[in-house]
């Protein structure tokens, strides 16, 4: 048993990746399906809602419940929190209102290099060769399937603006300055991934729910409203697994590889709605299997 230990550690971190990736790109099509009225902060504000008391719950039964001890740390987990989850989801959301998704998406695979290169800097985490080969072949194989599914699903009236971009843009680098503190915090602080995610996501809700109160006091009746015209059910699937779950995964990576690595892995989402949609009777183009296939011939670099 102790001989694969170190084997084993190998494969947790893109593993749990890969896995957060599956879960956020299942929670994109439910909550498509959960017809909700509600706009992106309300969104945003609702799912942190509801999954930090998961979190409190699986960090309970784990027997990894924190006290927060006010370290140093322990401050950059809650910072990482709001700049990943209020600022980062925020400007992502924008783009998305004002360039569409797919613009959006590609906007979002500038965030693994921004990672790599924040990690070098601020914590001098470097990649080696074979790292980066792997997941600049990833990216590729990524980029192929979304030009696909862009030419497919283009909209004639979408226009790109320079708002837009520069949204994205942001969302981008705070998701990776977001996972570059919070991997710097996990290696200088005895916590557990799961706690970790709690910290996270609570500062990051906290901020959000406070500033939406200050800019509209009746958001809270208005998010009520809205979830009376939005399938529950679904809603809330989509939120165990999008972010309860996927959150907590994602957590799990960064405690075991390299920034840029993780973020890479993290970013395969869309590459997982190949096999969905094919499931759900979509048929699939010869653009999107070989994007996968390039896709995954990078992936199986990181496990060499």
């Amino acid at each position: 048993m102790a001989a694969r230990m170190p084997l084993m550690e190998t494969f947790i971190g893109p593993l749990a990746a890969l896995t957060a990736a599956l879960f956020w790109a299942l929670a994109t099509v439910l909550y498509s399906q959960a017809g909700s009225f509600l706009n992106a902060a309300q969104l945003n504000m609702v799912k942190g809602a509801v999954a930090c008391p998961l979190l409190v719950l699986g960090a309970w039964l784990t027997g990894n419940l924190l006290e927060f001890d006010g370290s140093t740390a322990a401050w950059i987990l809650l910072a990482s929190g709001v700049i990943g989850i209020t600022i980062g989801d925020t400007l992502y959301f924008t783009a998305l209102r004002r360039l569409g998704p797919w613009h959006t998406m590609l906007l979002e695979y500038l965030a693994p290099p921004f990672a790599a290169v924040l990690a070098w800097l601020l914590l001098a985490e470097g990649m080696s060769w074979l790292e980066v080969t792997a997941a600049s072949v990833t990216i590729m194989g990524i980029l192929v399937v979304l030009s696909e599914r862009r030419r497919q699903h283009a909209e004639p009236a979408a226009k790109i603006s320079i708002s837009g971009v520069l949204a994205g843009t942001g969302a981008a680098f705070c998701q990776a300055l977001g996972l570059v503190m919070s991997f710097h915090a996990l290696a200088s602080f005895e916590v557990s991934p799961v706690s970790a995610a709690l910290l996270r996501l609570f500062a990051g809700t906290v901020a959000l729910t406070v500033a939406l109160l200050l800019l509209k006091p009746s958001i809270i009746g208005a998010t009520r409203s809205a979830l009376r015209h939005t399938s529950i059910p679904w809603l809330l699937t989509a939120i165990v697994m999008g972010t309860f779950l996927a959150i907590w995964l994602q957590q799990i990576a960064i405690a075991y590889i390299n920034p840029g690595v993780a973020q890479t892995l993290l970013a395969t989402a869309p590459l997982w709605l190949v096999p969905i949609q094919w499931l759900r009777g979509q048929p699939l183009s010869g653009r999107a299997l070989l994007g996968a296939v390039i896709a995954l011939g990078g992936i199986a670099m990181l496990f060499n």
